[in-house]
């Protein structure tokens, strides 16, 4: 079973839209986890789950420098998943109990390198949603973007996959980790969200990237279940804020 997550981590709206819509292509469902508003995302909020992406860095996150204002702003994105799952994973036990008081059931911060861990409740009383593989992980890690043993073995074993995905790695076909370091160091924050198609085309790597490893995966997981965090989840007692389809690629 396969669960695709996307953190939107800022990105600019073609980035996101184009996420999305290869994901509509391919039939996966996803589940969206949100830093800011989004046009992509809320044009298709009745037929897209979404949670929340906090950033409690202090002084550096535009969310807020404490854990309340954090809170109350994420709070305020459009979302029908009562989960989040923390920037850089800069969770806290104070910060899952504040984040559990503003109505969160679910959280996702344990990220593996290829390692398939299932659901379990953490200290905070939180249903964790473990992730198997992450596209920045895996570039940092230096894995081949041709797979892995350790991948495809991974992939055709039993058990709950959890793949996190970024807009701005899948819209630029990041080759390596510090591609994309690399471009963010040339701009401001605002360039960086307001990229345009067009410079994401002149930015995009025309080789080999995460985005053709990723699609290949899911090209080649056919005969996979696919489903949401929110399916699991509710499955597993955590109900999510509204009822969800299980979905299946035909």
């Amino acid at each position: 079973m396969l669960i695709v997550t996307i953190d939107l981590d800022w990105a600019c709206e073609p980035a996101i839209d184009y996420t999305l819509r290869v994901m509509e292509e391919l039939q996966v469902p996803v589940t969206v986890f949100a830093t800011h508003h989004s046009a992509a995302v809320e044009s298709r909020a009745e037929n897209l789950e979404v949670g929340l992406h906090p950033y409690f860095g202090g002084n550096d996150s535009s969310h807020g420098s404490t854990i309340q204002q954090v809170v109350e702003h994420v709070m305020g994105i459009p979302h029908n998943l009562k989960a989040f799952r923390c920037h850089r994973f800069a969770g806290s036990n104070e910060t899952d109990t504040a984040m559990l008081d503003a109505g969160m059931t679910i959280s996702s911060n344990v990220c593996t390198d290829l390692e398939m861990i299932p659901p379990f409740r953490n200290r905070s009383g939180l249903l964790e949603v473990p992730i198997f593989m992450e596209d920045g992980g895996y570039l940092h890690r230096g894995h081949s973007l041709r797979g892995t043993s350790q991948l495809n073995r991974a992939l055709q074993a039993d058990g709950i996959k959890v793949l996190l995905l970024h807009p701005m790695h899948f819209a630029l076909n990041t080759p390596h980790f510090d591609f994309m370091v690399n471009i963010k160091k040339r701009l401001s924050r605002t360039e960086w969200t307001g990229l345009s198609s067009r410079t994401l085309q002149d930015l995009r790597w025309h080789e080999r990237g995460i985005a053709d490893l990723l699609i290949d995966i899911l090209k080649q997981t056919r005969n996979a279940d696919f489903a949401t965090v929110g399916d699991i989840t509710a499955a597993a007692g955590a109900a999510p804020s509204q009822t969800l389809t299980f979905r299946r690629r035909a």
